[in-house]
């Protein structure tokens, strides 16, 4: 008995299963755009990460996207899953990548505090992750606002 045990745990954790249970990330996409950051979003502070996983036909299209948001704000899936949803839609899949399962995690991030302006990046980390990034409209704003107090309390 210890012995089918053991036969079965080091089955599990041999190299050559686990990649095969393994789901394709960005690599997957040739345009893959970034999702806009929602002004409503912005303007509400919600930031938060859509963790997506992306069913692929055996044509190479979308076929189902799984979403599961993890905010501190209830309005996190409501505000973030939709332009997610219309990024991966709208992009064209690797014929590589048909009858696959997708992965990619989209990390909606705010730094400073919303203005009717922010400045929104985006860059990839491999193999799946997309941050998107709100600063602050510019940095001198900040940083002059922020020495105000300070000197102040001196």
């Amino acid at each position: 008995m210890r012995t089918l045990l053991f036969l079965a745990i080091t089955s599990l954790a041999v190299p050559g299963n686990a990649q095969e249970t393994t789901p394709e990330g960005l690599a997957c996409f040739e345009n893959l755009a970034a999702p806009e950051f929602p002004k409503a979003a912005l303007q509400s502070h919600v930031d938060g990460s859509v963790w997506t996983t992306t069913h692929v036909n055996a044509q190479g299209s979308v076929d189902k996207i799984d979403t599961e948001v993890v905010s501190a704000w209830g309005d996190g899936q409501k505000l973030l899953t939709p332009p997610v949803e219309k990024a991966i839609r709208a992009a064209k899949i690797k014929p590589a990548c048909a009858g696959k399962t997708v992965a990619v995690v989209f990390r909606y991030r705010l730094y400073g505090e919303p203005t009717s302006n922010a400045k929104v990046t985006s860059k990839t980390e491999a193999p799946n992750i997309m941050d998107i990034e709100s600063q602050p409209e510019s940095s001198n704003q900040t940083t002059s606002s922020s020495k105000t107090p300070a000197s102040t309390n001196r």
